[in-house]
């Protein structure tokens, strides 16, 4: 029986070897290049980390591949938490309007200049289904430091250019964010009156 399993050993090996992990971020490498700030005043714009649900908040990325089920991607696997990741995405769109001074995760701690605005996502889903379309839904409040927060809910869909490869299901996840982010941005500029 030990030399069974001993001769089937390689074997084994070769075949748990056989598929690499993947790694993927939401941010392009050109993302944060150096931005500067439109002219005139633009606003201090702080982005919260989001929050996310528990059936996405993991390392492996999830398909939706029912109405009631989803399935892990043992072999594609974020390079950070989720929220990050979503966080920093967002943070990338919202420099590209404002300027990459202007933009900022949320800093930790005392001793920051108080933001014009800030923004806070609480993200329910965020997964691509068999079919490729990549849904984002989201509840986002822009709270600014005078006048009335902006709160709404959005549902951004986009779709995969080959739903069973994990890269094009990475880009169409990021373009919904770079929806939300769009419509993030028109209610950071146009500040609400109290």
């Amino acid at each position: 029986m030990r030399r069974r399993f001993v001769l089937a050993m390689p074997g084994l090996l070769a075949a748990c070897g056989g598929t690499p992990t993947q790694v993927f971020s939401l941010s392009a490498s050109g993302d944060r290049g150096t931005r500067p700030a439109p002219p005139g005043r633009t606003p201090l714009v702080h982005v919260d980390r989001a929050t996310v649900a528990d059936y996405f908040d993991r390392t492996q990325m999830v398909t939706r591949t029912g109405e009631y089920r989803i399935s892990l991607h043992e072999f594609a696997v974020w390079s950070e938490p989720v929220a990050d990741l979503i966080a920093n995405a967002v943070v990338d769109e919202l420099a590209r309007r404002f300027g990459d001074d202007r933009v900022l995760r949320t800093p930790r701690g005392r001793g920051a200049p108080p933001p014009d605005a800030r923004v806070e996502l609480d993200v329910l889903r965020f997964d691509v289904d068999e079919a490729g379309t990549a849904t984002l839904d989201a509840r986002w409040s822009v709270v600014p430091a005078e006048g009335l927060p902006v709160q709404r809910r959005e549902r951004v869909l986009a779709t995969a250019t080959d739903p069973k490869d994990p890269a094009s299901r990475v880009v169409a996840l990021r373009a919904t964010l770079t929806a939300l982010s769009a419509t993030i941005a028109d209610a950071i500029a146009v500040p609400r009156r109290r």
